[in-house]
């Protein structure tokens, strides 16, 4: 008899929500957890068939991949689609070259010593302002959660962004990029899409809301607010991360990832967004806090809770005049995808934000996959 396996390196509420799904539903999922993937051996997967990789670190996640396609066995999602989804500098580059909107950017690898150090910043500054307009956002090249990013508005800021980034590390490893800042209408878009036997997919959209004009940021994370979009209702807007999803998983039979999409809506005023959005943080920074309070109980002991927290807070009538705002927005945008994400959040906000649970979604296909066991 085959199993699927869940692998992990920390066990957060989307691996917990993942695991009550597998048991309601009868996968039988196997528990592995790991701070040395590359130990990972036969013995580890005895019977298993697909392991589904939920490595929140990048290097894990990228390790856990190659040594599970090295054993033979299926992993979602595989080491290619990690590997791009992990280096924001490859995904837009590969998107770009095949016909996706994104916005326009420029990487520069870091220079060869210090006594270089000065020309190096010289040499990025006037490229950068020969290819981009301020403001221009920098961007770690490896990085996650809204970690690092920068709006500069200036080419003194600019300066002295460049030189506290001067050097190799863990989300900055080979260069620095930056990238075009793209007007927002207060939101993007987080839209999570999957490739199974049939075919590509969209499985479900959430805006993520700033609270604020100067936070430019979205990230949940952050503070952004999670609200569900019926992406199905804007046709162009499917087919343009439906094409972004095949590019990144053109190769796989089995995958699932989540694209970070910039709405680019020109001479709007969406003031709106923001006092809207505003009037609905209070309920929202109570669920943040109800899981932060949590996280060290058991999942199942909670989730009902938070559920019932979130039902409030999208019958409330900010949160419903918002919806309907971003709705009416949508309408008239034009989607820049500029992130894929392989490992992405899910159980708190966009299972809840959507009414869909991308934990059903792994659970498909890892039936898809134990099918041809």
């Amino acid at each position: 008899m085959s199993y699927a396996a869940l692998l992990y390196d920390r066990l957060t509420i989307d691996e917990a929500e993942l695991m009550l799904t597998a048991d309601r539903r009868g996968l039988l999922l196997k528990k592995l957890f790991t701070k040395e993937p590359s130990t990972l051996s036969s013995t580890d997967l005895a019977e298993v068939h697909v392991v589904v990789n939920r490595c929140e670190s990048k290097s894990r996640a990228l390790e856990a991949a190659r040594r599970i396609a090295n054993l033979n066995r299926i992993v979602i999602n595989s080491y290619r689609v990690e590997e791009l989804c992990s280096n924001k500098i490859k995904t837009i580059e590969l998107l770009e070259k095949y016909g996706i909107k994104v916005p326009k950017g420029l990487f520069k690898p870091f220079p060869k010593n210090l006594h270089e150090l000065e020309d190096w910043i010289i040499c990025v500054v006037e490229e950068a302002e020969a290819r981009l307009e301020y403001p221009i956002v920098f961007k770690p090249t490896h990085g996650s959660w809204g970690k690092g990013i920068i709006k500069i508005d200036c080419r003194e800021r600019l300066i002295e962004v460049l030189r506290e980034n001067s050097k190799p590390n863990e989300i900055n490893p080979e260069g620095i990029f930056l990238q075009e800042y793209v007007e927002k209408p207060g939101f993007d878009l987080r839209i999570v899409a999957f490739k199974e036997k049939h075919g590509m997919g969209i499985l479900c959209c959430i805006a993520r809301v700033s609270r604020k004009p100067e936070e430019f940021r979205t990230n949940t994370h952050l503070g952004g607010l999670p609200v569900g979009v019926e992406l199905k209702d804007y046709p162009e807007h499917v087919d343009e991360a439906l094409k972004a999803a095949e590019i990144i998983m053109q190769e796989e039979k089995y995958g699932i990832i989540a694209l970070d999409a910039m709405p680019q809506i020109e001479n709007i005023d969406y003031n709106i967004v923001y006092k809207l959005t505003n009037e609905c943080a209070k309920m929202y920074d109570e669920i943040r806090k109800f899981v932060d309070e949590n996280k060290f109980r058991r999942y199942i002991e909670w989730k009902n809770e938070m559920e019932l927290m979130f039902q409030k807070l999208k019958m409330h009538e900010s949160y419903i005049a918002l919806r309907n705002v971003i709705s009416n927005l949508l309408e008239n945008s034009k989607l820049r995808v500029h992130e894929a994400n392989s490992r992405f959040d899910y159980a708190m906000n966009t299972r809840n934000a959507t009414g869909i649970n991308p934990a059903e979604k792994y659970v498909d296909l890892c039936f898809e996959a134990l099918e041809e066991s």
